[in-house]
């Protein structure tokens, strides 16, 4: 290392006196995995060896902070909510039936064939069919559903609603705002009654008008300090904070708007607004608690628990904490609170040096690969600058945000992860000439002698003015969610914790949930705006929907097999349409895997299903063993490109391929340089699975490789077609966006999938990257007209008189858009193709599944097998909960086997094709059923279903973009190139109309 400068240094900027140094303990292990259990997977096994937690630093040391050991439970997950038994019964409390006030406003709401406007849902002028009716078929029950009920006193109740602007601006500084906006309340006696709640970004709600004046606003000079502070100091700097924008809202509008026959708009007030505001007042609770933590959504909410024993250790230095989720919600004739659990990875409150060697552990790997990445943009604390000169116990806690390592730039070279021995620094304070290292810095100004001098030090400055800490020193501070991707053993183990059965989560959500977050009747914080809630879940109606029969063959013949609870057994029956397999082999990028055996074993599994087979070639297939790792990625890539261009001269169309395990990287890479480059269909599989999981996983190989070539797996009988049998076309589109971690600029990607013919077991697709981020299609004409010329294609040169569209990943406030922008080039891709511009009849049916509606059933005989307790599959509900305008309704199609079921919410948006509730509903539950690799129904439709796989292989294609920050700091200069991007569209031409994507 040189002798020049390498920046002031975090610790040349201290302030203050120096503290007594003192050892801190060395970072050895993991959250005590639970004495040696590990993390286990969803079943609850064993999981890995637990390792000794870090006993975190002696006393007397100023900068150790908490240790990491102490936490870190792996395995299967418990507490006191899973007792009591497998049904919820609220205690024992009578039952109480669905409101009839509600059923019969319901009822008169209905208007055949009558449109309505869409103000409430902030839409202007646009409209939504009206719900044509209420469905009647099926078995009715009666479920409750995790709302509560949201009162409001007699007489009615206004709440004022008010803006803040900070100057100097305060954009992009979330923590410093919220400090500060603390800081104004605690200070501030105006906004210091029980009617005064924010958001702690710009909003305030009150339930009295504040003192203004005539200007309508009013600016509050507010000095700030850290919570840690004794107070503001002379060089505290202050903000002008000005409160203006008086809104005021009567809730009365809301309730006479949600009550009110269709035709009544919500003119003269801002639904949107006025639901804000509720919210802001029901989380009050809970954003006032400094030992809850927010998800960063304002919506859900988090604690650690006190006893680190109790840490869920997800694995790599993260941790799963439980929470919980709240939101107010509108329905007929009654404004409702939606309260669910909520789980997330976090990082966990503790020493920063032992959390970066949890997440890498290999102390031989000099690259860190990934580390810089995991720790970028974290707040820490440190504690070892003296409070008082003369109390050597005393500290000033400081809070920073990790940069990074260190990274030569124009006017330094320390070298890459550089330690506290390399770095150096002028400090004429210490030393009057030359440089100072890090190390001695701190023990000549603190008197801490570093006991991992080594280790490469944390930048909490920025690159251009770098400040450095050794990580020894730093604390992670708690409440900070970990935002990207987990990866499958993390995942495996969130699983673990997360899945929960029904009875036990609702529990959690009445005796924790509520209680948490202020909701109840006597709630001072709600009472002084005039509202409360009632904490216990409602119950409303429901119906079960019969289970579906299903077509495959029997004796060269169609022939039609019940289910039931949602699956079927296909022994004894071929598929609708076999395939025949021919030119295919297996590749083995693992040894020791697949046997001679295996091979014929499956010939004559998928033989049963009708399909024959021609002998692999070559008979023993292509092994070429990957070395895995991060660090070996380059070279397995090109080993991958190597051997799928080796088949592919060989004349290959099908490979089946084992991998070494659920390596993401590897995965992707194989379906690139298979279905892009060389136009060859995969199918992947860990090689243990096929000795662990047995017949039936090589009977759902089976089920993807007749897919893939063009086989139809089941169908429904003409009985169950309704409007299919009417020359149909359904459609699934889809968006995917990038998520955090992905290099700048990385593309979105949409997907259109759609049916090819009457018999709904073939759905190719169309896939490209759009603008980043864009949450409608930007090619939807061409996309959408790519699958009208390939069912004219399949129907001797005639267009569907019907088109069902099942679009995913859209919510509420992207209606109007959807209808806006897309509708049109829907209806602009059927133009240039139907003679005389007579278009199809087109409906829209918006899925979601990132809502927080859950069912519990409340008697025995209504549940699923008696095991879960969930609410068997087929159950349907579209009244209670559902929305006060337009259509929708609830399916949980599919049977849950293990947790909590989630249905799917399904919001029909554009309707020319005049189906009443009863035939979308059995519709929708009917295609659930034919989701081709399953023998199970599926949760969500498959039309959208396919499309979310479709753009799922986008993501793998652009694998590396999408995860290209893993490895670096967020600030890394590596951007999107559209011009020297892999890949932009589509597959290759030789499977592009094929489901390559199954």
């Amino acid at each position: 290392m040189s002798g020049r400068p390498s920046g002031r240094g975090g610790p040349a900027r201290g302030t203050g006196q120096g503290g007594r140094g003192g050892s801190m303990g060395t970072p050895r292990g993991n959250f005590q995995a639970d004495r040696g259990r590990g993390g286990g997977d969803y079943r609850g096994g064993r999981g890995g060896r637990g390792g000794r937690g870090d006993r975190g630093g002696s006393r007397g040391d100023r900068g150790g902070g908490r240790g990491v050991g102490g936490g870190g439970r792996g395995g299967r997950y418990r507490d006191e909510f899973e007792d009591g038994g497998l049904l919820y019964t609220a205690g024992g409390e009578p039952l109480e039936p669905p409101a009839a006030d509600v059923e019969k406003q319901e009822n008169a709401l209905i208007r055949r064939g009558e449109e309505i406007s869409l103000s409430g849902l902030s839409l202007d002028d646009l409209t939504l069919p009206s719900r044509p009716s209420y469905g009647t078929n099926g078995r009715p029950i009666v479920v409750r559903t995790n709302y509560f009920k949201l009162l409001t006193k007699p007489g009615g109740v206004t709440i004022f609603r008010y803006h803040m602007s900070f100057e100097p601006s305060l954009q992009d500084q979330r923590r410093k705002n919220r400090r500060l906006v603390e800081l104004l309340f605690s200070s501030n006696t105006i906004l210091q009654s029980a009617g005064v709640a924010t958001d702690y970004s710009n909003l305030i709600v009150t339930a009295q008008k504040l003192p203004l004046g005539n200007g309508g606003g009013i600016t509050i000079p507010q000095k700030y300090w850290e919570a840690e502070d004794d107070g503001p100091s002379p060089k505290s700097k202050t903000y002008n904070v000005t409160i203006s924008n008086e809104y005021s809202m009567p809730l009365q509008q809301l309730l006479d708007y949600v009550s009110s026959p269709p035709g009544v708009t919500s003119a003269g007030f801002d639904k949107a607004e006025l639901i804000q505001a509720l919210n802001i007042i029901m989380t009050r609770t809970a954003s006032e608690n400094r030992s809850i933590y927010g998800g960063g959504d304002q919506k859900k909410f988090f604690t650690y628990p006190t006893d680190r024993n109790a840490w869920y250790d997800l694995g790599s230095g993260l941790i799963a904490l439980k929470g919980f989720y709240t939101s107010v919600r509108t329905s007929t004739s009654r404004l409702l609170v939606n309260v669910n659990v909520a789980n997330a990875a976090f990082y966990p409150n503790a020493n920063l040096l032992g959390l970066m060697r949890l997440h890498t552990p290999n102390r031989a790997n000099d690259s860190r690969s990934g580390l810089e990445g995991f720790i970028s943009r974290l707040k820490v604390s440190h504690a070892y600058i003296r409070a008082k000169k003369d109390d050597p116990n005393s500290s000033l806690k400081r809070v920073k945000t990790v940069q990074g390592f260190s990274h030569p730039t124009a006017k330094q070279d320390p070298p890459p992860l550089a330690n506290a021995k390399q770095i150096t620094f002028q400090c004429t304070e210490i030393q009057a000439t030359g440089n100072i290292s890090v190390e001695q810095y701190f023990k000549k100004k603190y008197n801490i002698q570093l006991k991992q001098p080594l280790e490469p030090v944390i930048n909490v400055g920025t690159r251009e003015k770098p400040s450095w800490i050794p990580p020894e020193l730093l604390t992670v501070e708690p409440g900070q969610q970990y935002r990207r991707k987990l990866d499958g053993q993390q995942t495996d183990r969130m699983l673990g914790f997360a899945v929960r059965k029904p009875a036990e989560n609702a529990r959690r959500i009445v005796e924790q949930g509520a209680p948490m977050m202020g909701l109840s009747e006597t709630s001072q914080n709600l009472l002084a705006f005039g509202v409360k809630v009632i904490p216990r879940m409602i119950t409303v109606r429901a119906r079960i929907l019969p289970s579906v029969p299903l077509q495959y063959k029997l004796a060269n013949r169609p022939k039609s097999f019940p289910t039931s609870n949602g699956g079927w057994d296909i022994r004894g029956r071929h598929f609708s349409e076999s395939k025949q397999l021919r030119s295919w082999t297996f590749v083995k990028f693992v040894d020791n895997v697949v046997s001679r055996e295996d091979v014929e074993g499956f010939r004559g599994i998928i033989r049963n299903s009708g399909m024959n087979s021609d002998e692999p070639t070559p008979p023993n297939g292509i092994l070429q063993p990957l070395r895995g790792g991060r660090d070996n990625e380059d070279s397995d890539e090109k080993v991958i490109e190597s051997v799928i261009v080796k088949a592919a001269g060989m004349g290959l169309k099908v490979l089946l391929v084992i991998l070494p395990d659920k390596s993401a990287f590897i995965y992707s890479r194989v379906k690139y340089w298979a279905e892009v480059k060389n136009g060859i269909h995969t199918i992947c599989s860990v090689g243990d699975y096929l000795h662990e999981k047995g017949a039936q996983y090589w009977a759902n190989i089976g089920h993807k490789f007749n897919l893939k070539l063009g086989g139809i797996n089941q169908m429904l009988p003409s009985e169950k077609l309704g409007i299919l049998a009417e020359k149909t076309m359904l459609a699934g589109m889809d968006v995917t966006h990038p998520s955090p971690g992905s290099i700048e600029g990385a593309p979105s990607i949409a997907g259109v999938v759609a049916s090819i013919d009457g018999r709904y077991g073939q759905w190719p697709g169309t896939i490209r990257a759009q603008d980043s981020k864009m949450e409608m299609f930007k090619y939807l004409v061409e996309m959408f007209g790519e699958r009208l010329d390939l069912w004219r294609k399949h129907n001797q040169g005639g267009l569907p008189t019907r088109i069902v569209i099942y679009r995913d990943g859209v919510s509420e406030s992207q209606y109007r858009t959807l209808l806006q922008d897309e509708l049109p080039q829907i209806q602009k891709a059927c133009g240039a193709r139907y003679p005389g511009g007579k278009l199809p009849k087109i409906s829209i049916v918006v899925c979601g599944k990132r809502h927080h509606t859950r069912f519990f059933p409340t008697k025995d005989e209504d549940a699923d097998y008696k095991k879960n307790m969930n609410p068997p599959n087929g159950t349907v509900v579209d009244r209670g909960v559902t929305m006060e305008r337009g259509w929708d309704f609830f399916l949980q199609a599919h049977h849950c086997l293990q947790g909590t079921a989630k249905p799917t919410h399904y919001v029909v948006i554009y309707d020319k094709n005049d189906m009443d509730a009863d035939k979308m509903e059995a519709l929708t539950h009917n295609l659930c059923y034919m989701f081709g690799r399953a023998t199970k129904a599926v949760s969500l439709c498959p039309p959208a279903y396919y499309a979310d796989l479709i753009c799922e292989r986008g993501r793998a294609y652009l694998y590396k973009e999408y995860n290209g920050r893993d490895g670096q700091s967020v600030t890394s200069e590596s951007k999107f190139d559209w011009k020297a991007s892999p890949w932009l569209q589509g597959a290759h031409h030789a499977i592009k109309d094929s489901m390559y994507y199954i």
